[in-house]
């Protein structure tokens, strides 16, 4: 349970790091320097997760870190989160919402839907696991939007 809590505190550290400077990567000022190289892929796939600007990795990639030397205490755990971080980002760059995916059990797991809209968009969802910074700061509107107008589409298909 300990090594559990330890990966989540991490995955929520790490979340922040990534929402704040993911979203800078997106100001018109930076973007086509640097992140538009992960946007080159409209439709993501597992292996485009990490296809990113050499900078990019640094920048963002110092998030995963973070959480390690806040509550790294063994290997144990290193390991731990490196395993939970590469299935979650495999997982939200696969193209393919799982429904049985136990990713899904975790409160305010963005999922490949999330990710992919960011993809299709590229404007808001700009956290890597949680929903919540989105929500908070109103970048996942659009989103939204887009969900409320599937759901019509889907009850006027049935009727």
């Amino acid at each position: 349970y300990i090594v559990v809590a330890q990966c989540f505190g991490c995955a929520v550290i790490e979340d922040a790091w990534h929402y704040f400077l993911h979203r800078l990567l997106h100001h018109k000022r930076i973007y086509k320097y640097i992140h538009k190289v992960h946007h080159e892929f409209v439709s993501p796939f597992g292996m485009q997760a990490e296809y990113a600007h050499p900078l990019e990795t640094i920048i963002l990639g110092a998030g995963f870190f973070i959480g390690i030397v806040v509550f790294c205490n063994h290997v144990i755990l290193l390991w731990a989160w490196v395993i939970c971080r590469l299935m979650e980002t495999i997982d939200v760059h696969s193209g393919y919402d799982v429904p049985l995916n136990p990713l899904h059990l975790v409160p305010f797991y963005a999922g490949a839907r999330f990710h992919d809209f960011h993809h299709m968009n590229f404007i808001g969802n700009y956290a890597s696991t949680f929903t919540w910074w989105d929500r908070i700061f109103g970048t996942d509107s659009q989103f939204i939007a887009y969900k409320e107008k599937e759901k019509k589409q889907q009850l006027i298909m049935q009727k």
